[in-house]
């Protein structure tokens, strides 16, 4: 299972790692002009930090910000049984159904 951060999160770090950039790219200039190689490190790490995060933002699949291996059941993988509500399949001693959050018969 991926997790990925939420949109307004994304977004946010995007317009963020933008004016930090930006600011670095100006403290930069009145302080000497440009520093050579720092400044290419510096626009890929700013640019690409911001592109990602953008990317996260706008689309619908998205980077992970991590993963979770989820185990199947010891029978296949088969579920145990199914909600009588919303037809999913849920485990042994459930009492809810995850999905829809009815009450399941025990």
């Amino acid at each position: 299972m991926r997790i990925r951060p939420g949109r307004k999160r994304s977004l946010f770090a995007g317009i963020v790692m933008l004016l930090v950039t930006l600011v670095g790219l100006m403290m930069m200039s009145q302080y000497g002009g440009m520093f050579g190689p720092f400044i290419i490190i510096w626009l890929a790490v700013g640019l690409g930090g911001s592109a990602m995060a953008f990317y996260n933002a706008f689309s619908e699949e998205g980077l992970p910000l991590y993963e979770v291996d989820v185990e199947k059941d010891e029978q296949n993988g088969e579920p145990d049984g199914f909600c009588p509500q919303c037809g999913r399949p849920v485990g042994v001693g459930d009492r809810f159904c995850r999905h829809c959050g009815a009450p399941l018969a025990e």
